[in-house]
């Protein structure tokens, strides 16, 4: 399987959470993605975000044509073992995108990586990360790549 995580772009502050937008910053960073980002995102058979506005609307300017499937597992608070539990219903060969937030995706890349109980790995707005895993468990992923926007 190869993992497409991404953090949200840039995000206002507000309340309540859910409804938070993007920045006109974070709206700027996804409007020149790099042609290396676009290649890995033109790849991605299933796509995941948040319910979260902000990771809709971070998804929608990805312009995978693609529909992203929304799932309470990948909502800030969620945890690794739900994700992968997600992932794991998913054949090994798939390319998936997941769209989420801090600290979920940290947890999650840290998880993937590092196992059970390592540490969160830091993720800024709109930052991808990319691994390849056999199977969606602790411990059993390699990064491959990653972009900063």
């Amino acid at each position: 399987m190869r993992l497409i995580l991404m953090r949200h772009a840039e995000a206002a502050p507000g309340y309540p959470d859910m409804q938070r937008q993007l920045t006109p910053y974070g709206l700027s960073t996804l409007a020149n993605l790099p042609l290396a980002l676009r290649a890995e995102l033109q790849q991605v058979d299933r796509a995941y975000s948040s319910p979260y506005l902000r990771t809709r609307q971070t998804f929608e300017r990805l312009e995978t044509g693609l529909e992203s499937t929304l799932s309470d597992a990948l909502v800030p608070e969620s945890n690794p073992a739900e994700v992968c539990k997600l992932l794991q219903t998913l054949p090994e060969s798939t390319t998936v995108l997941l769209v989420t937030h801090m600290p979920l995706v940290g947890w999650l890349s840290g998880y993937l990586q590092a196992g059970a109980g390592s540490p969160v790995f830091s993720f800024m707005p709109a930052q991808v990360e990319v691994l390849e895993l056999d199977y969606p468990a602790a411990g059993l992923a390699s990064r491959v790549g990653g972009f900063d926007l």
